[in-house]
């Protein structure tokens, strides 16, 4: 059986990765926890690094595939990883996910956790549910409340498709090398029964398009034709305050808004 994981030495870390390696046994314990994985599961890791979250995820999980973007690292993952995991190199932004059915589970880079949230979204099809580490910053943003500074588009766009948990917090302390904020750990669970909506948070983007401006404000930009006067009664008919601010609205409440200027 292989222990241990890749020896700092064999390779350099790579800024534009935004390599953290996370080194604390008990964090990983935490986040294989949340995730709930079953021996019979099929895991997508997104960003394996050193591999440490890999093997806790081994030893719980039927297989586990790997993602890993730095070719400098595939190699000595390949050659420490037990016969279950099997790692991929590739970008996790662009690389053709598994055609069955997995559970997504990673430590996401910062750079680009919010264009890989909107990919997971693409492909719930096949993604079970994701359990990923991210900076805190966003995670507070994935389960932000209407009326708060974190609550934005990313919150309405995920809150639409799925149910947020915040799991745990990660002190900068648990990485090598240390990054300079926290990270959290976060569950997504599909809700049933949600169609697709890419025209819905197109909207949800545009609408926020300055969050000091009421939403009839911004909404004038997108829906100038119909006029001030329509677009207030229109709000009025979706049950919204007309003066309320776009980080006022719920998603249900974005919905409502969306519904009354597309299809009246």
């Amino acid at each position: 059986m292989v222990t241990g994981s890749i020896p700092c030495g064999t390779f350099s870390l790579k800024k534009h990765f935004g390599q953290h390696f996370l080194s604390d046994p008990s964090i990983l314990r935490r986040i294989v926890q949340l995730a709930r994985i079953n021996p019979q599961d099929t895991i997508l890791e997104i960003g394996p690094g050193r591999g440490s979250l890999t093997r806790e995820l081994s030893s719980s999980a039927h297989r586990v595939i790997a993602i890993e973007i730095d070719r400098d690292l595939v190699p000595g993952l390949q050659a420490n990883m037990p016969a279950n995991v099997e790692i991929v190199e590739g970008d996790a932004l662009a690389i053709e996910f598994p055609r069955e059915s997995f559970h997504l589970v990673g430590n996401l880079p910062y750079n680009i956790a919010t264009p890989l949230f909107k990919r997971f979204i693409e492909h719930r099809a096949h993604v079970l549910d994701v359990t990923v580490m991210i900076q805190k910053e966003v995670a507070d943003r994935l389960v932000a409340k209407p009326g708060t500074a974190e609550y934005g588009p990313l919150s309405v766009l995920v809150q639409y498709y799925a149910t947020v948990t915040f799991g745990f917090r990660v002190p900068h302390g648990a990485f090598t090398p240390r990054p300079k904020v926290d990270s959290a750990v976060i569950r997504l669970d599909w809700k049933p029964n949600v169609c697709d909506a890419q025209p819905f948070t197109d909207f949800v983007q545009r609408a926020f398009g300055s969050r000091r401006k009421k939403l009839v404000n911004n909404l004038l930009t997108l829906y100038g034709p119909l006029g001030r006067d329509e677009i207030v009664l229109r709000l009025k008919k979706a049950g919204v305050n007309v003066d309320a601010r776009p980080e006022e609205l719920a998603v249900d409440e974005f919905l409502r808004v969306y519904n009354h200027l597309e299809n009246e």
